[in-house]
């Protein structure tokens, strides 16, 4: 609460207003998200608040001496003050905004979270304790493990679609981008065998997918499996640029980091693919993001594993799809086949794929309140209705989703 204050307090002064581009979106059991994208808000109030109290160099460049002791203090910047920031916000994101997003959605039982100081001055670990009302559904309890997962991985989609629209990136969003992106990847890595530490996301999510394979007669899912395909996330042209920028700040102080992409016709085209931990199963995403000529859009493909089916999904995300009166109008409309993956009954588990849709939109206009000053902020209305199914950071359950909060605009 105090870091909230503080942070409210730093982005009312009309400087720093000028440089802010995020969206903070509220609904009622702040999902997955919604807290999504008050995580990335924060990550980025905290980093412009920083590039304004804090400066990149220490000297001016000429000579060795004086380039060399600006090249370590930049690293050691990033390594003791900026990483700690940004591993301490996946955490605190990963606890309140994933497992509890899933909880709050689902469940009416007490919650409390343990955060510890960040690496290197603390453990940097934290955990979700909790109490149900009820016993959970094995696809309940396979949403609970991977919803911390689920909240990073589309903190880093937000990143990642603000660095394609823009063209560029901070390194703060770079570093932003590469702990929350490969957060899965890491969980998997430090991941010995199911079951091997109680409370340890991975092995609670194998346990329980195992015990539903074993139920439907299906195969096992082992840990080297896992880390095996989850290196498919690798294949990733924004963690390169990301890795490239920080590299590239660290030796001479640039603080662009451009996002190159591939051209045909003016249209821009940028492939990410993405390995996740879903409630059914794992789940293979092409995303496919346009630009240029073509308003900004992103085309999602979806390819999943469960014990006895191969789900599957497509998305279309447009942004700027109208305009009326002010108001700018986003839209977006999913398709899948999936296990009905939203009962509340126990002892009923059925595998059998069902067809879901989920249609929504967006619309935002520019308003000028007189806390932040001159610059320009919009109020954003989203309204949605969906069946039953998972799309990531979506509820669970099928019917009207409605959320709404500001953008701030640079």
């Amino acid at each position: 609460m105090l870091l909230a204050v503080a942070i409210g307090a730093i982005a009312s002064s009309p400087a720093a207003a000028q440089q802010l581009a995020s969206e903070a979106l509220f609904d009622p059991d702040l999902t997955v998200g919604a807290g999504a994208t008050i995580s990335a808000t924060i990550g980025t109030l905290v980093a412009h608040a920083e590039d304004r109290a804090i400066p990149d160099r220490l000297f001016d460049e000429p000579g060795a001496p004086r380039r060399t002791a600006n090249v370590t203090y930049r690293f050691l910047k990033q390594v003791f003050f900026d990483a700690p920031q940004e591993q301490l916000l996946l955490v605190f994101d990963h606890e309140v905004f994933g497992h509890g997003g899933r909880l709050r959605e689902r469940f009416h039982g007490p919650i409390e979270y343990h955060i510890e100081v960040p690496a290197p001055y603390g453990g940097g670990a934290g955990s979700t304790l909790f109490v149900l009302d009820r016993a959970p559904t094995a696809y309940e309890a396979l949403a609970i493990s991977a919803g911390g997962m689920e909240s990073t991985s589309v903190v880093a989609s937000i990143v990642a679609e603000r660095a394609f629209v823009n063209g560029r990136m901070e390194p703060r969003d770079a570093l932003r981008y590469l702990l929350f992106e490969f957060d899965t990847q890491s969980y998997i890595a430090s991941t010995d065998s199911e079951g091997a530490e109680a409370g340890h996301d991975v092995g609670d999510f194998l346990k329980t997918y195992n015990d539903l394979a074993a139920s439907a007669g299906a195969p096992r899912l082992t840990t080297r499996q896992l880390r095996r395909e989850s290196l498919v996330g690798l294949a990733n042209p924004i963690g390169a640029y990301a890795v490239f920028g920080i590299a590239r700040y660290w030796w001479n102080g640039n603080t662009d980091v451009t996002v190159p992409t591939l051209s045909i016709a003016g249209v821009r085209y940028l492939p990410l693919v993405r390995y996740r931990l879903t409630p059914y199963g794992t789940e293979w995403s092409l995303v496919n993001a346009l630009g240029g000529r073509v308003r900004p859009m992103e085309v999602e493909v979806r390819i999943g594993r469960s014990p006895l089916e191969t789900p599957w999904g497509i998305g279309l995300r447009q942004r700027s799809v109208a305009k009326w009166g002010g108001w700018i109008v986003d839209a977006a409309v999913d398709v899948w086949r999936q296990p009905p993956i939203a009962g509340t009954d126990p002892t009923r588990v059925e595998f059998d794929l069902r067809t879901g849709t989920r249609v929504r939109g967006r619309v935002h206009h520019e308003v000028t309140p007189a806390w932040f000053g001159t610059s320009r902020a919009s109020l954003i209305v989203e309204m949605g209705a969906k069946s039953a199914g998972y799309i990531p950071g979506e509820p669970l359950r099928g019917g009207f989703v409605a959320r709404v909060g500001i953008g701030l605009a640079p």
